[in-house]
């Protein structure tokens, strides 16, 4: 069995340890896989345009999802639906897992996560070739793959407060109070994150840091750099070498 590769480890005073590393299958319908390994494993809240399905090898994973504590050990998984706001906290020990991130409703998540579990028990690990070949199994034949359009604001382009909230009738201090009840994030922090969501998408497409940056609103490089490296966990270059 091939096992999963993990991201780098450092190996000298000074290397920088790379806690996440995202890859692209061919073929399929995963839009891409993470993995993820090391102790500092905390993001601020954020969301994916794409189901996210947490497999986890060796430590707990810990969310917080929607507001809610979850987590999951060695040979357990979570289902994170598209645009559900959620952050990561760090645990005690070390976190080895594994992402992956879906169309919207393209996957039977809870199956496809005790299939995996299965399997980890079975064979005492989990190779790319099992991970990709178990999703594909609990594919569904009709799934859409889209995004749910949310009330307040759906997962696509984001004009700014005052647009979204004269679309929907409201004052913009009432809009925000209800955006933030019902989406978790105030209105200004989901528009940063479709920013990155769609940075996310242009970079996985090959186009240049650069060109991501102005074509997604941010002043600069740096700024997109920052930005998308406290969501991810990765700078964009890194992560368009993926």
């Amino acid at each position: 069995m091939t096992p999963l590769p993990l991201p780098a480890m450092p190996t000298s005073a000074g290397h920088p340890r790379h806690v996440w590393d995202y890859w692209r299958p061919a073929g399929g319908g995963i839009v891409e896989l993470g993995t993820v390994r090391g102790h500092d494993v905390a993001l601020p809240v954020h969301f994916h345009r794409e189901d996210q399905l947490t497999f986890v090898l060796a430590g707990r994973r810990r969310f917080v999802i929607a507001g809610e504590l979850c987590e999951a050990g060695p040979g357990e998984g979570l289902h994170i639906p598209a645009g559900t706001p959620h952050r990561s906290l760090c645990g005690a020990d070390e976190v080895v897992c594994v992402n992956l991130y879906t169309p919207s409703g393209l996957y039977a998540a809870a199956e496809l996560i005790a299939a995996l579990a299965r399997h980890w028990r079975r064979a005492g690990g989990l190779g790319w070739a099992d991970l990709t070949r178990t999703a594909e199994e609990h594919r569904r034949s009709l799934g859409t793959g889209l995004t749910p359009t949310m009330e307040l604001g759906g997962c696509g382009a984001w004009d700014g407060v005052a647009a979204a909230a004269d679309r929907a009738g409201m004052s913009r201090e009432g809009y925000s109070r209800r955006f933030r009840k019902e989406r978790g994030v105030p209105p200004h922090a989901f528009g940063l994150q479709e920013r990155l969501n769609e940075a996310r998408g242009l970079l996985r497409a090959g186009e240049p840091v650069a060109a991501v940056a102005a074509d997604t609103g941010f002043a600069d490089q740096s700024h997109l750099g920052r930005c998308f490296r406290r969501a991810f966990g990765v700078t964009p270059g890194r992560y368009r070498a993926g």
